[in-house]
């Protein structure tokens, strides 16, 4: 791609007038091409083919250029040429692969490219609405994410307390709410391209929020294992830090290539798993109890006399141990 004609342009009404002039021409060289396509004749064959020559100069690439591709850092060669006063602002796209796609460009203030949907998000705010403006330029600003990676790290520094304040609860998930606001006005919901629900690593952010909120308005004192997603929480660094990002997708692509390893992993430490349950199953039943010298002396029954017979010292072990096992099961 010859970046020495690339022009950074403000995104406005007349920019979506564009995109849609460059469709119609897309789709009129798509048409003759398949016009074309259809003659058997030769002679009409070399006649289709000067007449799409033409309109070679308006024809657009069939792979997307990958030094511009959401998250790149822009070239340094486009560093140069990008003007100060267009950062964290709505560009034209200058990638010609998405010329004719209804989105447009944001670069941060680190030259890190950002795609939005040039569409109105949930149906109330327009590309040029200064709300959704307002909204872009606060997520793609570093500090918007290095905030959320400190709540984040806050939260996890309050889950590992026995008896954490109600307070941190309402405050991280206050925190949470306010940048799923965010994402949704400034790339729209779920159903254009570039929206919040279309990035996979935002269904973790949906899911923490949806739950947390379920677990405000609704009792579920026997139902534990809702409060334990709270955990998930953790895993919101993944989809905010790029690096982390590539470490996970390399990861998963790795346990694809390795299925047949962990099936037979799985295997053998089902066998010897098995095998220990056979071998041991109602062996190992010893415990640790105190002395008879030592229960008497530490005993915290009222009434207890003080030569209690060693056959009442086994009756009082063996109550505290049923007493034990009816706490547990309850």
């Amino acid at each position: 791609m010859n970046y020495r004609s690339v022009v950074f342009r403000e995104f406005t009404e007349e920019s979506i007038q564009r995109i849609e002039r460059y469709r119609q021409e897309a789709e009129r060289v798509a048409a003759e091409r398949l016009d074309a396509s259809l003659h058997v004749n030769h002679y009409n064959e070399r006649r289709s083919t000067t007449r799409l020559s033409k309109h070679e100069a308006i024809t657009f690439p069939r792979m997307p250029n990958k030094e511009l591709a959401t998250g790149e850092t822009l070239p340094l060669i486009l560093q140069y040429k990008f003007p100060p006063e267009l950062v964290e602002k709505p560009i034209e796209e200058i990638d010609p692969y998405y010329r004719t796609e209804y989105q447009f460009m944001v670069i941060s203030g680190n030259k890190t490219i950002f795609r939005f949907s040039s569409t109105c998000a949930c149906y109330l705010f327009a590309s040029y609405n200064c709300c959704r403006r307002l909204a872009i330029r606060i997520l793609t600003h570093s500090l918007f994410t290095t905030l959320i990676i400190l709540t984040i790290l806050t939260n996890c520094v309050f889950m590992t307390l026995k008896n954490p304040p109600e307070v941190n609860e309402y405050i991280v998930t206050a925190i949470y709410t306010v940048e799923v606001l965010i994402k949704c006005i400034a790339r729209g919901f779920v159903l254009e391209k570039h929206t919040f629900l279309r990035d996979p690593w935002n269904w973790l952010d949906f899911l923490v929020i949806v739950l947390a909120y379920v677990t405000f308005f609704v009792n579920f004192e026997n139902f534990t294992i809702l409060r334990t997603f709270r955990v998930l929480r953790t895993l919101k660094s993944v989809a905010i830090l790029a690096d982390l990002k590539i470490i996970v997708v390399a990861l998963m692509r790795a346990l694809i290539g390795l299925r047949d390893v962990s099936i037979l992993a799985t295997f053998i430490l089902s066998t010897c798993a098995l095998a220990g349950l056979q071998l041991y199953s109602g062996v190992l039943r010893q415990k640790c109890v105190p002395t008879y010298e030592s229960f008497l002396n530490n005993s915290n029954l009222y009434g207890v006399q003080l030569y209690m017979s060693f056959e009442f010292y086994l009756a009082e072990i063996d109550n505290e141990s049923m007493l034990k096992k009816i706490f547990l099961k309850g």
